[in-house]
């Protein structure tokens, strides 16, 4: 402990064995009390409830505002974020003086990795710095998307209306924040090294506990994954060509305004889009058939069903508290947040979903992802607050999508009567590879993207204390971000581009300094998780049929695994679980193996290239702006809505979306 006065301490005979530690600053001396004195967990246990306590102020204030969208609601909520900051910051000061070497050989495991947690905050320590300003005026530029755009890229046939809102939605977005972003590099970059880190990166990846080991990790992945992206790739490129009345580029690239999302993440779209693009298309779709059902289900009963599924694995029933005080259907006589999301209240038991729920299948995919969240929650509850987190950042969304896995197969939605069972053991052969090709649009073809969105960044922020080589990557920045779109997505822009744009920033993450790799860790944990709970469940090669409702081993597996929350390196919760502490590809082949030889055959049989050879010198140009240089006409119809947004940073803590 340490205590400080305006002048020297008188010391008694009866303390005579205690050690002083003298730092003399100005008229103030500081002592320090011997290490083996200290009760360490009486001061976690008070800092982790104070922690709680000030959680359980703000995560209401963030509720109140998305269920309730106020004037006075969201100025609350702006004091709240303001308290919470202050909070941490005197907290900081508490817990820094025993983040030593003398006293990390006086503590547990355990009491060092509270510690270590309680005293990091990032960028919040420096205060109103001119990086943290930057940031949150980038955050506050958050651009939302008019709901007619979203429709737009997700059924539109028309390839000039889909180039025009790319080309404009780069433009009121991306390139309005070029010249902040390069700012914010520089600024924050300094930021940085004033807290002992590199760069911002290392920041971003205290929670991965050694960045460069996992950013080696998904590198390897997208690599290993490659060849099965690839024919997914050429598969997609094909029919697109067959669609759309346009050249497609000769380097084998796709078009990135073609894909059914306005940043070509994930393509699921295509499906609804181009029935025809579906494996075997002469089957009807299985969602609109479960939808029909599910218009003579009531809300709630969707959301008892998930709780089936979660009680026949040995899992938790929902609290009364979660029934009483969720929101699963949107209110009308309120202006509200609809995105689906779970939230930890930091009281006992009280767990929440908000969702503004559709009888829909999509939406009852939706209630078991949110639910799993739940469950993760309710698993940790009794740790200490500072472990009350997934393992690593990615751990969260890969439990959620993993009871998503299971749900979806034809198999289960038989089970709960959803489907017809006749119909489908006639066509399942056909049925699942429809369903492995839209799980592939969706999850696959997301990965790259994802990569891309950091290993932009981990590059674009690497600082050597070279000033050449730090501007030299800032002045190409954006020709950098499309050299890794080409390179790994094999995905090429509409019309050409220069530094005067700046694509990456028309993904809200980008500027709003959100990390991205935990969502690519989550697609792949998910699959890995699933692997491991199904070995006994599921006929060998037919991962993909798995469904382990009602199997309480199973549950078993999984119960231990979250109730560990964070208090753990997130490579031994893994190893614990499914006995190794390494990500792999393996379990996405096995469970993708019907659909990857599905594909082989059918790119054989009509002679479809495979891969892209792309230059991004083909793709940019030096100077003017690419923008004007295409002379695209903009549709008038077109909306786009800047709006401010409450700070996101404590978000990930607090609820799951």
């Amino acid at each position: 402990m340490w205590a400080s006065s305006s002048s020297s301490p008188s010391l008694s005979s009866q303390f005579s064995w205690i050690l002083l530690s003298l730092y003399i600053l100005g008229s103030t001396t500081t002592i320090q009390i011997l290490k083996s004195e200290v009760n360490y967990d009486e001061i976690l246990l008070e800092e982790n409830e104070k922690i709680r306590n000030e959680r359980q102020t703000i995560v209401n204030a963030h509720w109140n505002l998305e269920t309730n969208i106020t004037d006075y609601n969201e100025e609350y909520l702006t004091k709240v974020n303001k308290e919470y900051d202050n909070f941490r910051k005197r907290q900081y000061n508490t817990i820094k003086q025993y983040l030593t070497d003398e006293h990390k050989r006086n503590m547990t495991e355990s009491q060092w990795r509270q510690f270590e947690r309680l005293g990091f905050l990032g960028f919040s320590v420096l205060g109103e710095n001119e990086a943290l300003q930057l940031l949150k005026w980038m955050q506050g530029r958050n651009l939302s998307l008019e709901p007619d755009l979203n429709k737009i890229y997700a059924t539109s046939t028309n390839e000039s209306l889909l180039k025009d809102i790319w080309i404009k939605w780069r433009d009121q977005t991306g390139k309005e924040i070029r010249k902040h972003f390069i700012n914010y590099i520089r600024l924050g970059n300094k930021a940085a090294k004033e807290l002992g880190y590199k760069n911002i990166v290392d920041i971003w990846m205290f929670d991965w506990e050694n960045g460069d080991d996992i950013k080696q990790q998904v590198e390897q992945i997208v690599n290993d994954l490659m060849k099965l992206y690839e024919k997914i790739h050429a598969y997609v490129r094909y029919h697109l060509a067959k669609n759309y009345n346009v050249s497609m580029p000769i380097d084998g690239t796709i078009p990135a305004h073609l894909l059914g999302n306005l940043w070509g993440q994930t393509w699921g779209n295509l499906l609804t889009i181009f029935p025809s693009m579906q494996l075997k298309p002469d089957l009807p779709s299985l969602d609109k058939e479960i939808n029909e059902k599910l218009k003579n289900w009531t809300v709630k009963q969707m959301f008892e069903m998930s709780e089936k599924f979660f009680i026949s694995l040995g899992m938790k029933n929902m609290t009364k508290i979660f029934w009483e005080e969720s929101i699963i259907e949107k209110r009308n006589d309120v202006e509200m947040v609809c995105h689906a999301s779970a939230w930890d209240m930091f009281v006992m038991h009280d767990f929440r979903i908000k969702q503004c729920t559709e009888k829909t299948l999509e939406d009852l995919v939706t209630v078991h992802h949110e639910m799993g969240h739940i469950q993760y929650f309710m698993n940790y509850e009794e740790r200490p607050t500072v472990y009350r987190e997934g393992a690593n950042p990615g751990f969260h969304e890969a439990i959620g999508d993993l009871m998503a896995l299971s749900v979806i197969t034809p198999e289960h939605l038989t089970k709960v009567g959803l489907l017809d069972k006749s119909r489908i053991e006639k066509n399942l052969e056909d049925l699942n590879l429809n369903y492995l090709l839209r799980v592939a649009l969706d999850k696959i073809a997301f990965l790259p993207f994802a990569f891309v969105m950091d290993k932009w960044r981990w590059d674009i922020f690497d600082d050597d204390d070279d000033q050449d080589n730090d501007d030299k990557r800032i002045d190409h920045m954006n020709r950098h971000w499309w050299e890794l779109r080409l390179k790994y997505q094999g995905i090429s822009p509409p019309v050409k581009r220069s530094e005067i744009d700046f694509d990456p920033g028309s993904k809200y993450h980008i500027p709003a300094g959100v990390e991205y790799v935990r969502y690519f860790v989550s697609h792949i944990l998910q699959f890995q998780f699933y692997k491991h709970l199904c070995q006994n469940v599921t006929e060998k090669n037919k991962l993909y049929q798995c469904d382990f409702y009602e199997n309480k081993e199973a549950g078993q597996q999984l119960i231990t695994m979250l109730q560990k929350g964070s208090s753990d390196r997130w490579q031994n919760v893994l190893k614990d679980f499914i006995g190794t502490s390494k990500m792999s590809s393996d379990a996405l082949y096995e469970y993708f193996a019907p659909l990857n030889q599905t594909l082989t055959d059918f790119i054989v049989k009509n002679q479809i290239k495979v891969g892209w050879d792309a230059k991004v010198d083909d793709y940019f140009i030096d100077g003017p702006d690419s923008s004007s240089a295409s002379k695209t006409q903009i549709v008038t119809t077109m909306q786009i809505f800047i709006i401010t947004t409450t700070a996101t940073t404590l978000l990930s803590i607090f609820f799951i979306i």
